[in-house]
């Protein structure tokens, strides 16, 4: 996978004070009996961000116990935690209004769920950033930050391309991964089990 390549070392290490705490892919049906895996994709989150928010209410609690607590996932994403998702581009000929596409979908319904009166401008916002026509080969890194102060900040490669001012829309992005139905149950999981460990360590 390319993700062990461009992430090769990372685990248990630092990414701008930050920790991977799972991984996992998107894959895509092409044709009735065959998928493509579209990205690759790494979780980081902020351990004194998330000591500080969450640690008090699940540090005594076992793992085992919190992971598999609805509660915590719904914390994570409703707290301004510093976190961080690294797609990793697995395939060639990928169009960036591809990725904006499936992204605004996504985002449409998910921010839907969390307001139905929401106005979707942070989303509009959010779509423009991907107006440019920027190329994407096999291997390209597309970063999506979240701040404590509620910003989503985009990068691919080494370039900031923009920044959304919304806690709906960082709270509705992660979600993706760590919400209902999320892109990878196997990687939610991962990313529980390894937060919750953090929070034991606070």
């Amino acid at each position: 996978m390319i993700l062990d390549s461009v992430l090769a070392g990372e685990r248990n290490c630092n990414l701008t004070s930050k920790i991977l705490v799972g991984t996992g892919s998107r894959s895509m049906k092409i044709i009735k009996i065959k998928s493509l895996k579209v990205y690759a994709f790494g979780f980081y989150v902020h351990p004194y961000s998330v000591c500080k928010k969450l640690g008090a209410k699940y540090a005594t609690m076992p793992i085992s116990e919190v992971n598999k607590c609805q509660t915590f996932y719904e914390d994570l994403l409703r707290e301004d935690i510093n976190m961080t998702v690294r797609l990793v581009v697995n395939c060639n000929g990928m169009k960036i209004n591809t990725v904006r596409d499936a992204f605004e979908k996504s985002l449409r319904a998910r921010l839907l769920k969390t307001n139905p009166n929401t106005d979707y401008h942070c989303l509009s916002k959010f779509g423009s950033i991907f107006s440019h026509d920027i190329p994407l080969p096999m291997g390209t890194t597309i970063d999506f930050h979240r701040t404590a102060d509620g910003n989503l900040i985009t990068e691919i490669g080494d370039n900031k391309i923009g920044t959304v001012q919304s806690r709906e829309l960082c709270r509705a992005f992660f979600d993706m991964y760590i919400g209902d139905l999320p892109v990878s149950e196997l990687a939610k999981e991962e990313i529980g089990k390894n937060v919750a460990g953090i929070i034991m360590r606070c």
